[in-house]
Formats: C-alpha cells, sequence, structure tokens
C-alpha cells in the first residue's frame, strides 16, 4: 500500500498543484480511487498531448487503453509501445515518470475493491472517447475549430462532467450518507461542476491552443483576438454558472473534510475566470496562473466553507 501512496504523490505533486491538496484532504476511502482514476486519465491525456509522436498513432493508444484495463496482454503491448514511442518526448519530468510507471498503476488498479474497479472503468470509458475525439477531430481530420456549442459540452462531458459523476459515486460508496442531495441532483451538479472546471481550462489556454492551429470556442474567428476576447465572455459566464452547481454540490455534502476537498477546485476556477475578466490579450498570452498565496487563501476558505 505504501508504494501506492508513494507513487501517487510522486506523480500527483508534480502535475497539479490544487488536485493533489484536494486529494490530500479526501477521506481514506475515497482518496485510493480518485487519485488512482486521476493518474490513469493523467496517463491517457499525456498520450493524447504528445505532439512529437504521430496523431494515427496516439489514437491507436487511446482506442486500447480501456482493453489494457482487464487485458494483460493489451496492457504489456501498450506500455512497451509508450517506452519506445512516447517517452523521449516528455519534457515534464512527472509525465514521464506516469507513463513510465503505467505498469505499476494498472498494477494498482487489479487490487482495488469491485466498487471501485466499476467506478474507474465507468469513467475511463467517456474519458478516452473525449481525447480520441480531440486527437481524431484536430490532429487526423484536421479541423482547426469546435464545430457547435453542443460539441463543446459534450467533449466538456466527456473528459470532466462524467469526473464529477464519477466523484458522487466514490463519494456514495465511501459513506452512504455522503450528500443530502438525491442521486439524481448528485449527478446533474457534479456532471455541471466538472464541465465548469473543463471550460476553464479551455478559457485559460485559449492562447496556446490558438497558436496551435485549433480553437475550441465555435463561431468565431479564431484569427481576430478581440473578437475570441469577446466570445470569451459567454463561455466565462456559462462556467461560472456551473462552478456555482459545484459549490452548490460541495455545500451538501455531510462531512467537513469532503466538503472542503471539494470546494477547493470550484475557488480556484472562480479565480481564474477573475484573472481572465482582468486580463488583456497580451497578459492572456503570457499565461494565466493563480498565485500560490491565492491557493493558499482559497485552501484556508475551504477549510470555513
Amino acid at each position: 500500500m505504501q508504494q501506492k501512496v508513494d507513487l501517487g504523490n510522486a506523480v500527483l505533486r508534480g502535475v497539479s498543484r490544487s488536485f493533489f491538496l484536494t486529494i490530500r484532504l479526501l477521506p481514506r476511502l475515497m482518496r485510493e480511487p480518485v487519485s488512482l482514476g486521476y493518474l490513469l486519465a493523467r496517463a491517457s491525456d499525456t498520450i493524447a498531448d504528445t505532439e512529437g509522436v504521430g496523431a494515427e498513432v496516439r489514437g491507436e493508444c487511446l482506442s486500447v487503453f480501456y482493453d489494457a484495463l482487464t487485458d494483460h496482454d493489451v496492457r504489456e503491448g501498450l506500455c512497451r509501445r509508450l517506452r519506445e514511442e512516447f517517452i523521449g518526448y516528455q519534457e515534464n519530468e512527472k509525465e514521464r515518470l506516469l507513463l513510465e510507471s503505467l505498469g505499476d498503476v494498472f498494477g494498482w488498479y487489479d487490487t482495488v475493491s469491485q466498487q471501485d474497479w466499476d467506478a474507474i472503468a465507468g469513467v475511463m470509458r467517456p474519458i478516452l472517447d473525449g481525447q480520441l475525439w480531440d486527437v481524431d477531430y484536430f490532429s487526423v481530420q484536421g479541423h482547426v475549430q469546435v464545430g457547435c456549442d453542443a460539441d463543446l459540452e459534450r467533449y466538456c462531458y466527456q473528459v470532466a462532467g462524467s469526473v464529477g459523476e464519477f466523484w458522487g459515486v466514490v463519494g456514495v460508496n465511501a459513506d452512504h450518507r455522503y450528500s443530502s442531495y438525491d442521486a439524481e441532483a448528485l449527478r446533474v451538479y457534479g456532471v455541471r461542476y466538472g464541465k465548469g472546471l473543463q471550460l476553464v481550462n479551455i478559457l485559460r489556454d485559449l492562447p496556446e491552443d490558438l497558436r496551435n492551429g485549433r480553437c475550441y470556442l465555435p463561431g468565431v474567428d479564431g484569427g481576430d483576438f478581440e473578437a475570441v476576447m469577446r466570445e470569451s465572455v459567454r463561455w466565462r459566464d456559462k462556467a461560472r454558472g456551473y462552478l456555482e452547481d459545484g459549490l452548490a454540490y460541495s455545500g451538501s455534502l455531510r462531512k467537513r473534510r469532503t466538503r472542503m476537498a471539494t470546494c477547493l477546485p470550484a475557488m480556484i476556477g472562480v479565480k481564474t475566470l477573475d484573472l481572465m475578466d482582468e486580463a488583456s490579450w497580451d497578459e492572456w498570452e503570457g499565461g494565466l496562473k493563480v498565485p500560490r498565496k491565492e491557493i493558499r487563501k482559497s485552501f484556508l476558505h475551504a477549510m470555513r466553507h
């Protein structure tokens, strides 16, 4: 068990400042499935984002990732291919470590309880579908812009709204008195919360994505930065609404530590949106990141939530 904890901490601390804090706050019975699910999703996301590897190869690896959860031959082949074709392109040391350790992460998955196993399998399917769509749509088919609002909403559900569903399943598995919401309200609010966090990520990364020839905002000229900023207001408003639902979700949770862990990403997301509201395009291009002292303030605020 200590090896699992060490693996989770070594990678999580490096690839996600805020989510690492969130996981440490969770009660013990939630911590393992959430940590493991995050590592698997982060590994598949790293595969999808390794631009140095051809899109077809990335798609092939993502296509077999789900089967690798249960088929040890597929798993061995995937891990071998990652060592041979992907590791050399990892500039982030923690992402490199994650891909190098993926066999151990899969091995960890083999040891969890049946209910955690099912929950992780349930969330990985839509996540992988969303990542595959992204690689195929932009890198294989050569599109440069998401086609319509419904496509963006679907993508946000697949890669993040599904995580909100997963969070509720894991919470109820750990404690049947997890929330004052009924199962359907918990699912709906969880989905909206996850989609809000994904929209924050998409909006924050708009300049970088535009430089890479892709625009996630439908119906706007990606070359007209003023138009992009104007259109981003609509999606920022939508993200704020989703994050408000996330705070309502966290407020429904019965245990204080779980409320703290669950509201923290929403608080940081709101602060990121505030930075966008005040930033010029040049500042946005330079990278918007909530300062560590503001994250600490959010952490203290979460403790009082």
